[in-house]
């Protein structure tokens, strides 16, 4: 007799949420690390922590630069601290090693993206509970067109059709990323823009759901009053 394996929920697995929030935010050119500036009467961080406390996760852990004390309050939600790193991947790192034992997912998340949609974290979070994958990132299709240059001289157009830009969160089968990260963040043979990267270049399986465009990094001052005024509109 052939026994199947039931399909987990993700609802009942063990979930960390990891929040980075340890940058400076120099582009943005403000005086103090854009995270913590109120956006809408509100500090920036804190759209983050309370989208992700509609999905009951077993603990938020938030890393925030050294002297985040002197900006920020904490959200109630935030279980756990951990300090930032020089570079993100260190900053992931700490996350993940705070992460209490027994985590299953793990959600990792930029605070600079507060119009994230849930609907794709739900998704994602179930995949990975049917072990369908070990590391998915919201992504949306590339809408430009897109070009390849070196040392000035264009040298292909990409079908953009195969292109997607990924976006923060991304979610993992938490034991196989701190795995990952353990043996790769840090190296300077590897140049990872994300943590999706990092799992790829780790063998791990990787794919992508459906993100959004409006799920926009704020990075500079445009951004900024661009989320802004969609606040204002109610979005």
């Amino acid at each position: 007799m052939v026994i199947k394996n039931k399909k987990r929920s993700a609802s009942k697995m063990k979930t960390a949420v990891i929040i980075l929030a340890g940058g400076h935010g120099t582009r943005c050119g403000f005086p103090r690390p854009k995270q913590f500036l109120l956006l809408g009467g509100r500090p920036l961080i804190d759209y983050s922590v309370e989208k992700f406390l509609s999905l009951h996760p077993g603990i938020i852990i938030a890393v925030l630069v050294n002297n985040y004390q002197k900006y920020y309050r904490p959200h109630p939600g935030i279980s756990l601290i951990a300090p930032g790193g020089k570079e993100r991947q260190a900053s992931v790192l700490n996350g993940l090693s705070s992460c209490p034992a027994g985590t299953e997912l793990v959600i990792i998340h930029d605070a600079a993206r507060p119009f994230f949609p849930l609907a794709g974290v739900r998704a994602g979070l179930q995949l990975l509970a049917n072990d369908k994958y070990d590391g998915l990132a919201l992504a949306s299709p590339a809408v430009d067109s897109l070009v390849e240059v070196n040392d000035g001289e264009i040298v292909s157009f990409p079908d953009r059709k195969k292109i997607y830009q990924t976006q923060t969160p991304q979610l993992f089968q938490y034991p196989a990323m701190l795995k990952a990260c353990q043996k790769l963040c840090g190296q300077k043979s590897f140049a990872f823009t994300d943590d999706l990267s990092v799992a790829y270049a780790a063998g791990l399986r990787c794919s992508l759901v459906e993100g959004s465009q409006m799920n926009f990094k704020i990075t500079t001052r445009f951004d900024w009053e661009l989320a802004g005024q969609l606040l204002k509109t109610g979005f």
